[in-house]
């Protein structure tokens, strides 16, 4: 065997080892209002240095949704906003806010909640780790979402 062809099978299995996956930050933070009161969701991963997380190799970029709504129950109006920071699958955040809130919607109206002014925002990055660090969530936005709407109900 050619050494140049060793040294550079040598190279390539080093880089490849060596590979890490991209880091983000992975939290969320919620907080609701209800009769001129606020709330913050208790036990939440605050987005700060301690919410750093090397994703899995399948994740390829970072992500950040922000989102905040108004809602109505028994008669009651409130909002909701929240912030949810990590990993994705891909750079493409395309539809994540609309099947959010069709999902939001649907759950709640079950339960009497009116949802109501739904305004989301989902962007991604993998262009350097911790990219996600701005104020603009591996946690599933709409997963995120209904645990939200359980603990407002």
């Amino acid at each position: 065997m050619n050494m140049n062809y060793t040294l550079a099978l040598f190279v390539l299995a080093t880089l490849f080892l060596t590979t890490e996956s991209i880091r983000c930050y992975n939290c969320m933070e919620v907080s609701y209002t209800i009769a001129d009161k606020k709330y913050e969701i208790p036990n939440e991963v605050k987005c700060d240095k301690n919410s750093t997380y090397a994703c899995e190799t399948n994740m390829t970029a970072c992500s950040n949704v922000k989102y905040k709504f108004g809602l109505t129950f028994t008669g009651v109006a409130g909002a909701a906003e929240g912030v949810m920071k990590g990993c994705a699958p891909t750079v493409d955040m395309t539809g994540v806010c609309d099947i959010a809130e069709k999902e939001l919607k649907g759950s709640l109206k079950s339960l009497n909640i009116v949802v109501d002014d739904f305004d989301c925002s989902a962007e991604s990055c993998k262009d350097r780790d911790y990219c996600n660090a701005g104020d603009s969530t591996g946690i599933s936005l709409v997963v995120a979402l209904l645990v939200t709407v359980q603990l407002l109900t």
